[in-house]
């Protein structure tokens, strides 16, 4: 316990005041996601705040196993390596078929070195699709302020919820740094912000996000697919609609349906409230409901309720 409440409050205080310095250190050299026609803010931001949280990410990390081991560092490198591409995307705009090759690439090896030759191929291919896929949804939803480091506090609390539930093994430590960097850096970046995470940032904490989801899946408690559900759900749907209107579907675009409660009139601050409640109702159901179909299920309609939500306070302003 000792142990978790230092690392809480360090990530804490290290993310509070290395943002600080972050910030001043982005506006001095100029990079700030300037505003377009997709954006939600109306004026430059500094981007990249994300580094400080993949500090504290690798922090908490080597803290939380107490040394170093073999594995722990592929994750460190796997942890950098996407950072460090998502950085560059950040400041130079890859293209989105090299930005998806490294990032398969990076996990694939991540899962290959963890694994060894003992697990399937085909397995470790097929898992390395769906990280990549998972991460790029957690940046493609990083589109108003708040809106990432809240789903993340409420997406690893729903999995101590459902890993408690079954006593699995876990100090909670890593879980509690990084739920504690993003109360810190919310802080910062609440409406109105005054940093941005940046690519490095969402796709950083969508990878941390992952890793954690896979241990409850592993032991069978698959529903906890149940805490993605309206990310799942909001960018599908909007994929498909470009997708039936002829667009482009990997380019930038702000049609995701809280974007459009935004454009609504709703303010950021509570469209991102609204999704913070709909994960407490997720994980309420997840705790209270044992039938591992019927969770999923409740969690799809609950999500679908609030993307119906939005998508008629937008039909109502247009």
């Amino acid at each position: 316990m000792e142990e978790l409440i230092i690392a809480s409050i360090f990530s804490f205080l290290f993310t509070l005041i290395g943002t600080k310095y972050l910030k001043e250190y982005l506006e001095r050299k100029k990079i700030f996601d300037i505003p377009n026609r997709r954006s939600s803010h109306t004026k430059p931001i500094p981007k990249g705040g994300g580094w400080i949280i993949v500090l504290c990410i690798i922090v908490v990390k080597f803290f939380s196993e107490g040394g170093f081991s073999l594995p722990s560092f592929a994750m460190y490198l796997s942890i950098i390596g996407l950072a460090i591409l998502s950085w560059i995307d950040d400041i130079k705009n890859v293209r989105v078929i090299t930005r998806l090759l490294f990032q398969f690439l990076i996990i694939f090896l991540l899962f290959f070195s963890i694994t060894g030759a003992g697990f399937a191929i085909y397995t470790n291919f097929f898992v390395t699709l769906l990280f990549v896929w998972f991460i790029n949804i957690f940046n493609f939803m990083d589109g108003i302020d708040g809106i990432t480091p809240s789903v993340t506090i409420t997406l690893i609390l729903g999995v101590l919820v459902i890993r408690s539930l079954e006593l699995y093994p876990t100090n909670w430590i890593f879980e509690f740094g990084i739920i504690f960097s993003c109360l810190a850096f919310l802080f910062w970046n609440w409406h109105p912000a005054k940093i941005f995470l940046g690519d490095v940032g969402s796709i950083s904490l969508g990878f941390a996000c992952g890793t954690l989801l896979l241990t409850p899946i592993i032991y069978g408690k698959w529903e906890v697919i149940s805490l993605i559900m309206y990310y799942v759900l909001d960018t599908s749907l909007t994929l498909i609609n470009r997708f039936m209107a002829g667009k482009k579907v990997w380019q930038a675009h702000s049609e995701h349906y809280y974007q459009k409660a935004v454009r609504s009139g709703m303010s950021q601050s509570q469209v991102v409230s609204l999704i913070i409640t709909l994960q407490a109702l997720i994980i309420a159901t997840c705790y209270f409901i044992e039938n591992p179909y019927l969770v999923v299920f409740l969690a799809f309609l609950e999500s679908a309720g609030l993307i119906i939500y939005f998508s008629s306070k937008y039909k109502k302003s247009t």
